[in-house]
């Protein structure tokens, strides 16, 4: 399976959840959390994905044949005090430590789901920038003889796309990183939801802010970032229940109508599609998200 567009995106934590159920389902790609940054500057397998490693066969069987890419995200919300910024005093290493996890477990690529906004808000306090770590590590991961072929994501928060959210980076830290890194990164999942002024609430806000088809647009919103990153780099994300998310929800039906449709309209095959925070509808049952995938699915062929 080639890397194309529209992408149907799947993430993957909780295990309450049997994860072979994404064997069948219509999601192209797969990824699963997390690898941890460490305070020697290497990655760690979190608890949750050595669990799903355990299976020798599990990255084979989802992506069955070819039809979909498996990959590892980077960081969440856990990330060891200080592992940031120990990859970031040594790029070389911390890339080197990724390249040899992916390549030990047959992984399609990585996704880096940088969420250290004190470090965003101040990189003199942090003792480096992140922007420039950001951009720099996809570029070497990229230039590694090994890695060819691979994938490189991104999942940043809507307010690091948002010219003036951090005066250390006034057209907006992911601006900076797409300005120096943005050839190397395949594309942008999104993370629309949370942030409620950023995202909104109803159906009708979201379509402004999220989507930016109405209301004048959104400085963060997808049709207005398509304006200066290819739309192929611009995924929605978007969380799968309300379980999955402190704000921002919307059910598969008002997603697809509001956000995902109109978006197909206006950029055609170009979209880079839809991310959905997670396979895990609810830590307290096994419900799984391959109905809301399908649901997208249909939409992105709208």
């Amino acid at each position: 399976m080639t890397d194309t567009t529209p992408r149907n995106i799947i993430y993957a934590l909780r295990q309450n959840t049997p994860i072979t159920g994404i064997v069948g389902s219509d999601f192209t790609h797969v990824i699963l959390c997390f690898l941890l940054p460490q305070t020697d500057g290497s990655v760690a397998p979190s608890w949750e994905l050595q669990q799903f490693l355990a299976n020798p066969s599990l990255v084979d069987q989802l992506q069955e044949g070819g039809k979909r890419k498996v990959m590892v995200s980077i960081g969440g919300e856990s990330v060891p005090a200080g592992g940031w910024a120990a990859m970031a005093r040594n790029l070389p290493a911390a890339a080197a430590s990724v390249l040899g996890f992916l390549t030990a477990h047959g992984l399609d690529g990585v996704d880096i789901d940088y969420e250290d906004t004190a470090a965003i808000t101040s990189p003199a306090t942090a003792g480096y920038d992140p922007a420039a770590f950001l951009a720099g590590l996809s570029n070497l991961l990229k230039a590694e003889p090994g890695f060819a072929g691979r994938l490189i994501s991104h999942a940043p928060q809507p307010p690091y796309l948002y010219p003036g959210a951090y005066p250390s980076y006034p057209q907006g830290p992911y601006q900076a990183v797409m300005a120096e890194g943005g050839a190397s990164i395949d594309w942008l999942n999104i993370q629309y939801y949370n942030n409620p002024w950023y995202v909104g609430a109803s159906a009708a806000e979201q379509a402004q802010k999220v989507a930016g088809i109405s209301g004048g647009g959104f400085p963060s919103s997808i049709l207005d970032l398509s304006k200066t990153i290819a739309p192929a780099k611009l995924v929605l994300g978007r969380v799968t229940s309300a379980d999955n998310g402190g704000s921002g929800y919307l059910d598969a039906a008002d997603t697809a109508s509001a956000l995902v449709t109109p978006l197909v309209q206006a950029l055609g095959s170009s979209f880079g599609g839809v991310m959905g925070w997670e396979f895990s509808q609810s830590p307290s049952i096994s419900g799984n998200s391959v109905a809301w995938g399908a649901a997208m699915a249909e939409a992105l062929q709208a």
